[in-house]
């Protein structure tokens, strides 16, 4: 009996594929959409698995599960997994396991060392994985059917309409990562806490969750140099990941048990090392609901500390850099690599213009982070070759750029662009001089006594202008007019952090 019903649903699978025959099917054909057969057409040997997953959901019980599954299929030939492994220049391989060291800066300290002997190491893509061409039929069904249990089960789903549900609950990624079935094992993790919690309101169960995987889950920072985001086993196992590890998995926990959940972020903090990420709820009135980590920024919203923030999709998002771009064209990381919607006008935020040359076909706005400039936002220069941003973070210096080959080339100096929107260029000014007490190289690390510390002007690039041994006494000098500087004594681990001289000749830091 097995057998025959077998055959019987291979015959299905076959007729329903000689359907969809792309030299015959009209673009108008009443069944299958069109972003669904878009999908297919692109997931070559693996269409089949595809198509076996529709025939699946084909009876009238199932519709609302077959729209769920079209709404996936049709969203889904933009993502993908990609593992990364660090490289010499000849393609020999390196390891820094994260957890083999006690913190970032030992972790960043190996690293030197190793380029010191090897040279210039970097991330090289070994493998990447596109969901059309490689997930099966079987992984869609579980994952789609759980979802959808979770949606009807739970009481605070009642709420949810099916669109919410497919943006924020269905979805079987929330970036990168590997992809793997994640809602029973959570269920089963979990479940007792929310069974026996006496609130069956929504916040409160998504609180007592988050406050589970707090306990469980905890930062390191020295998982901030690992580009590949690690499995639930992984994770699970070590007990320590970096942000996105943390609320990646605190974002399926949620999905898990039907609350509507999503991974957002600010790739870079604009007053120091790193960027950070958070998982925010959705609650069926369409407020959210931030869920804080312990080892949270302090004071995330404070003016000088977001340029950008952005919320990961698996949604496609027409007007982002991930769906204009060539797929094999170079952009900088967070930016050009997937979906994702700005939501950086919810917090306050004005609108910033550069002037580009004309060969330049993306701009980039980039903020100075753990000893480096790197690029959050961007623009494509339109008339007169002006590149407009968008809501962009006040209080904060910025440093317009291109990116060409993976290398990036200035479009101009830096600017403090002020609360009110003002551009304020820095240019140092050598013919004339202002007086500077230097007294810290951050807002929170004073000059140490003995220590040999050497003065940086940006020029372009970062220009030494003098070195002096550090006192108990702040040093009284002169400096350009109108310059950003950086105070180092090399050996600290990039902590140092960039900074104006203003009229009393007070160091103040961005």
């Amino acid at each position: 009996m097995k057998l025959k019903s077998n055959s019987i649903y291979l015959l299905i699978t076959i007729a329903l594929f000689g359907l969809f025959n792309w030299q015959c099917l009209k673009s108008t054909h009443p069944g299958i959409p069109q972003a669904v057969r878009k999908t297919i057409s692109s997931s070559g040997i693996n269409s089949p698995e595809l198509m076996k997953t529709i025939v699946h959901y084909t009876t009238p019980a199932d519709s609302d599960q077959l729209k769920a599954l079209y709404w996936l299929l049709g969203n889904m030939d933009g993502n993908y997994s990609v593992q990364y492994s660090v490289e010499d220049s000849t393609g020999n391989k390196y390891r820094f396991p994260p957890s083999k060291y006690m913190n970032y800066d030992a972790l960043e300290h190996a690293w030197d060392s190793t380029e010191d002997i090897v040279g210039q190491l970097s991330f090289h893509a070994d493998s990447f994985w596109m969901d059309q061409k490689q997930i099966k039929s079987s992984f869609l069904i579980n994952n789609i059917d759980e979802a959808y249990k979770a949606y009807k089960t739970f009481p605070w789903d009642k709420a949810y309409n099916f669109s919410q549900f497919c943006k924020w609950i269905l979805p079987y990624r929330c970036d990168n990562e590997p992809v793997e079935p994640f809602r029973r094992h959570f269920l089963e993790e979990y479940g007792s806490y929310v069974k026996n919690s006496p609130d069956t309101n929504i916040i409160e169960i998504a609180n007592l969750l988050n406050k589970l995987v707090n306990q469980k889950i905890h930062y390191m920072d020295s998982y901030n140099k690992d580009s590949n985001v690690q499995t639930i086993e992984q994770l699970e196992k070590s007990g320590y990941g970096n942000f996105y590890d943390v609320n990646i998995y605190k974002v399926k926990v949620m999905r898990s048990f039907g609350i509507a959940a999503i991974l957002d972020y600010t790739p870079f903090l604009a007053d120091t090392s790193f960027g950070y990420a958070w998982t925010t709820v959705f609650l069926p009135d369409s407020s959210e609901l931030r869920l804080e980590f312990p080892s949270r920024v302090r004071n995330l919203d404070k003016p000088g500390r977001l340029a950008k923030v952005y919320r990961r999709t698996f949604e496609k998002i027409k007007t982002g850099l991930f769906a204009r771009k060539n797929i094999d064209e170079a952009t900088p990381p967070f930016l050009g690599d997937y979906y994702y919607q700005d939501i950086t006008d919810s917090l306050t935020s004005k609108t910033v213009r550069i002037r580009c040359n004309e060969k330049v076909r993306y701009a980039y706005l980039a903020v100075f982070n753990d000893g480096n400039w790197h690029p959050v936002s961007w623009a494509i220069p339109e008339k007169d070759s002006i590149a407009t941003f968008r809501h962009m973070g006040t209080h904060i210096v910025y440093l317009p750029v291109s990116l060409q080959k993976h290398h990036l080339f200035l479009l101009g100096d830096p600017f403090i662009f002020d609360e009110k929107g003002i551009q304020h260029s820095l240019a140092p000014d050598f013919s004339k001089k202002q007086n500077v007490f230097l007294s810290k190289t951050n807002s929170y690390q004073k000059i140490l006594q003995g220590t040999y510390y050497t003065l940086y002007v940006w020029e372009g690039k970062w220009k030494p202008l003098f070195s002096f041994t550090g006192d108990k006494k702040a040093l009284k000098t002169n400096v350009p007019l109108n310059g950003l500087f950086l105070l180092t004594d090399n050996k600290l681990p990039k902590k140092e952090r960039i900074f104006v001289v203003n009229q009393s000749g007070k160091q103040i830091f961005y």
